[in-house]
């Protein structure tokens, strides 16, 4: 489980089971995410339906998958890139998508996870997007927009690890 007030720390090692909404499609993430954070823009919000879209970084090799074939569904977003998806060919959750620029990562929805809740994000980016009611926690960085360099992210969650173990 999540240490109290630990901010994206884990304290169960993996395989981390999970699976979609029916359970046809049975997973495992077999290695330590690369780093959470939640993104508010208006994009997301619409994809997720709420107010934020959670993002888990994984090495797409971790993923491992235990029952059903998830289906591979493509879209284009607004700035004409392609979005590639891995959902549930019958209840059509989506479980991770798999990046065209960066073929060795996948971005998997930890509430797809069996034990989501011991994931912390640790940032919030387009919070200028942000729904008026959300509550940020304390301690979590905050971007208005997106980070300059995307791997702030990775760096972001390897300090938080550090800082747990310290104590």
């Amino acid at each position: 489980m999540r240490a109290p007030g630990a901010q994206g720390i884990l304290v169960m090692a993996p395989p981390y089971p999970g699976s979609c909404l029916c359970g046809q499609v049975r997973f495992r993430l077999n290695a330590e995410p690369l780093t959470l954070y939640a993104c508010h823009c208006t994009d997301c919000q619409r994809r997720s339906g709420g107010a934020l879209l959670l993002s888990m970084w994984v090495e797409r090799a971790s993923l491992e998958v235990l029952q059903g074939a998830p289906e591979l569904v493509s879209s284009i977003a607004k700035d004409g890139r392609e979005r590639r998806n891995r959902v549930c060919p019958a209840c059509q959750i989506r479980l991770w998508s798999e990046p065209t620029n960066r073929p060795a990562l996948a971005i998997l929805r930890p509430g797809t996870l069996e034990h989501a809740g011991i994931f912390t994000p640790i940032a919030h980016q387009f919070v200028r997007s942000a729904l008026p009611w959300f509550v940020f926690a304390d301690g979590v960085a905050r971007y208005e927009t997106a980070p300059d360099d995307p791997a702030e992210f990775i760096r972001l969650w390897k300090e938080a690890k550090k800082q747990f173990a310290r104590g």
